[in-house]
């Protein structure tokens, strides 16, 4: 009787494991390869996006190893999505499996259950719009995960984002279909392999969106995050190309690591790099590490999920925007895109297979992340405070980003004295908390991400690094802000005092509003009520109406004498717009002040709506641009022309009232002509803001600011640099650089153009340009000595930069310049520049 029940059991324990084979046959032989499906052999054509969503929503429903989920959209309202890739028991347990990892990491509360951890392994593809192999391999990753051995996912989920930035390829993509024939021209110089002003490497608004993982400025990317928060992979590979030139690069990355890197992170890139090596040499593939790539700024997709714990790494295929379908080297071999997809399928394929080769231990090491970063923080600040002085908007600027980061903070234990790094002027004074104070403890399990964002001073442990050097959140956002060495817990939730306007009370005709100029929310009030054609006055001196409260240079007046067209309307625009924007409003039944100047004064002049217009086109820096582009269009929803410096000579300008130039030489490229009309337009009262030295090819006899030029070495020091080794010069090249670093400037706020801020600004510095002071005109914004705060900055630039010029208003004619040689919104995440931003547009030279 045993034996036959155990006869029975095992006929129908073999009967199922047949009939589970045959279904997954069936559902297998269900699911179409990319060629079959798309209609196109590998590497044959570029596949647009549509067709993309097309064949991932195919696999997804043939398969019972795939879901998929759409997780948004772009700017260009093209969809999102995430394949969840694992076997069908997985998949069943997805929500488990999630939650338990959340857990496990001290993330989420509540209970993990006793289902073993799997490893996480999360696959980005494509995040800049040219580097057109990434997608395609995605496919193919994804086919061969659906349809080939389980083994891996047996302990292991992946999760796939075939395509980041549909914007930016779909604009490749329809670009080079256009522009090849009928067989591809490998001749790298032919105008296949040439792509035009702005290129596709980045998404609508021209934002890399390979540099915004932490700072989240684009809608793309704070959708992907929010989505990433919520799961916490393990390890993260992101798959881009470089130039045509170079072979494949994968992990271990190169020098410099920041020093928050764990050594179980540096181990296991090296254990990566050496399992893709075994199948790159199985086909005799040619590859590097540990160059060029490193892990130190924290808003790149390998080093955001990185300081979140996971093991993050880039991959770089030859190709980018030079690859086409097949190109020429400079070995004179022939790359296809053949081969670059393949290349990217086997580092995907390998990295999956090293995660289930050591799933147990990935999945802990994970966890005990997030527990020594809450017990032992690596930082030597273990408390970061930020003052209760810092205005309603700014607090709620960063309280939105610290939950955006999922960093836990409070309010400040009420009336304790503790020693304090002040981030002002980085020296230690005693500093008394307070209940409005917010506390953000190190003690939690997002140590790691916090300390790497808030360090007052980046270790910057090697000079040649792969991007700016500097980031402090406190200097971004222009905050009043210290670093304690001691451990202080919160006391209690934080909460915000926004200001509370009770429209109730307010008489029903008042003689004007008062609105505080203090933040870009203020500017964006400004800008709604430009737009629904409210007149608006702006104080140019600090004045008080009952001698108590004091409103600031820059406090927008909104009297009902020039309104009088709205009627009633007035009313209700003003209030409805600033309770829909969480402005405070104040009723005035007066306009006689009792200090500074009264609202009829010429000292309280109206703020005329100006008309935009914004250059671009070749040689204009694209980046700079689509900051400006997207700050205009998204940030304050203002309206603007924009205009390729190509076709000038069809703009009639005075047409328009403010002109913004971003960083390049392209006005080089213009005619006498449009470069003389330029010159009229601005002494006839146009108001010009250029970046950097846009301007510089309208200038005749040195008329504009002037480029300081670098010191000439001494003797000595020239043969010094003449008799370098070759290995050395690089690095001592680097004597000569600012790698993205933040100074101290001191600042004129009696200048419109610094209205809204108190005496000093910290600015982000990309570079040793400095500019000479004005001598006709105003220098707003300095830089003196003693101004460095943070990131590196070579040896040589010290004395140079000393006693610059970095904001200024030059009057020309009747008109003005704006000199921006810091970018004021640089990658959208230095908020704390702005409002003098909104400044030059809206205030200079009214």
């Amino acid at each position: 009787m045993k034996t036959s029940l155990c006869s029975l059991f095992v006929l129908f324990f073999l009967g199922g494991m047949m009939q589970a084979a045959f279904v997954s046959a069936a559902v297998s032989q269900s699911v179409q390869s990319p060629e079959a499906f798309l209609g196109y052999e590998k590497g044959e054509r570029l596949t647009p996006h549509h067709r993309v969503m097309d064949y991932v929503t195919h696999v997804a429903e043939n398969s019972d190893r795939v879901m998929a989920e759409p997780y948004g959209k772009t700017y260009g309202g093209r969809t999102l999505m995430l394949l969840y890739v694992s076997t069908p028991e997985n998949l069943a347990r997805l929500d488990e499996i999630r939650t338990n990892n959340l857990r496990r990491a001290g993330l989420l509360g509540g209970e993990a259950t006793s289902l073993e951890s799997k490893a996480i392994i999360w696959l980005s593809y494509n995040v800049h719009g040219n580097e057109i192999s990434a997608t395609e391999a995605a496919l193919f990753t994804l086919y061969e995960l659906a349809t080939g051995d389980d083994t891996h996912l047996q302990n292991t989920v992946v999760i796939i984002d075939p395509l980041l930035n549909p914007d930016g390829r779909d604009r490749y993509v329809n670009w080079y279909h256009q522009t090849a024939g009928r067989q591809p021209d490998p001749y790298r110089t032919s105008r296949e392999h040439i792509e035009p002003w702005p290129n596709a490497r980045t998404n609508h608004y021209n934002i890399d969106l390979n540099r915004d993982w932490a700072w989240q400025t684009q809608i793309e990317t704070r959708q992907r995050m929010a989505v990433y928060h919520q799961w916490m992979p393990h390890i993260h590979a992101d798959f881009h190309e470089m130039g045509v030139d170079q072979p494949y690069y994968f992990a271990p990355a190169a020098e410099p690591f920041h020093v928050a890197i764990t050594d179980w992170q540096r181990e296991f890139q090296q254990t990566i790099g050496e399992n893709h090596a075994r199948h790159f040499d199985d086909d005799f593939r040619v590859y590097f590490t540990r160059e060029i790539f490193d892990l130190f700024y924290p808003s790149y997709g390998d080093t955001y999920p990185t300081f979140n714990g996971a093991i993050g790494m880039t991959y770089e295929q030859a190709g980018n925007t030079q690859g086409g379908l097949s190109v020429i080297t400079a070995d004179g071999d022939t790359l296809t895109f053949a081969r670059r997809i393949l290349n990217q399928h086997v580092a995907g394929m390998s990295t999956v297979e090293v995660a289930s080769m050591h799933y147990e231990r990935v999945a802990e090491e994970f966890f005990r992340f997030f527990r020594d970063a809450a017990e032992t923080p690596y930082a030597p600040h273990k408390t970061y405070v930020i003052s209760g002085n810092n205005t309603p908007d700014k607090l709620q600027l960063l309280t939105s980003y610290l939950d955006a980061w999922g960093i836990s903070y409070g309010h400040a234990p009420n009336t304790r004295s503790v020693r304090a790094l002040d981030y002002q002027s980085l020296e230690e004074r005693t500093i008394s908390l307070n209940s409005q104070d917010l506390l953000i403890s190190a003690h939690q399990p997002k140590s790691v991400l916090l300390n790497v964002l808030f360090e007052p001073r980046t270790t910057v442990v090697d000079s040649l690094t792969y991007d700016i050097t500097a980031w402090a959140v406190p200097y971004a956002m222009g905050l009043e802000a210290f670093a304690i060495e001691r451990r202080i817990d919160p006391a209690g939730p934080f909460s915000i005092n926004h200001p509370v306007t009770d429209f109730s009370a307010m008489p029903e005709q008042p003689y004007a509003y008062l609105a505080r100029w203090e933040s870009k929310q203020d500017a964006f009030y400004l800008a709604q009520l430009l737009q629904h054609d409210i007149r608006v006055r702006f104080a140019t001196q600090p004045f008080s109406m009952d001698g108590q409260r004091t409103w600031e240079r820059g406090t927008l007046i909104l009297t009902r004498r020039g309104n009088e067209q709205h009627g009633d309307r007035f009313d209700s625009v003003v209030r409805e717009l600033a309770d829909e924007l969480g402005r405070e409003l104040v009723a005035v039944n007066t306009g006689l002040v009792m200090s500074g100047r009264d609202f009829g004064s010429s000292g309280v002049p109206m703020v005329h709506a100006p008309r935009v217009a914004l250059i671009g086109g070749p040689g204009a820096n694209p980046n700079n641009f689509g900051e400006v582009w997207h700050f205009l269009d998204q940030e304050l929803e203002y309206p603007h022309s924009v205009f390729e410096h190509t076709h000038l000579n069809r703009v009639n300008f005075s047409d328009f009232d403010v002109i913004i130039l971003p960083q390049g030489g392209y006005l080089n490229q213009v005619s006498n002509q449009v470069k003389d009309d330029l010159r009229r337009w601005i002494r006839n009262g146009g108001r010009m803001i250029t970046f950097g030295n846009a301007i510089r090819a309208l200038d005749e006899g040195d008329q504009f600011q002037e480029l300081r030029s670098m010191p000439e070495p001494t003797d000595e020091a020239r043969t010094a640099q003449q008799l370098l080794r070759a290995e050395d010069r690089r690095r001592d090249a680097a004597a000569s650089l600012i790698t993205g670093s933040i100074y101290y400037l001191n600042l004129d706020n009696s200048h419109p153009l610094a209205f809204g801020y108190p005496e000093f600004y910290y600015s982000l510095k990309s570079g040793a340009n400095a500019f000479e002071y004005l001598e006709s005109g105003f220098n707003v914004g300095t830089l003196q000595a003693g101004a460095h705060r943070s990131g590196f900055q070579g040896y040589r630039v010290k004395d140079h930069i000393e006693n610059s010029l970095i904001f200024g208003v030059q009057p020309y004619g009747r008109g003005n310049i704006v000199y921006l040689n810091d970018n004021p919104i640089f990658r959208g995440f230095w908020h704390n520049g702005a409002l003098l931003f909104a400044n030059a547009i809206f205030f200079v030279g009214q």
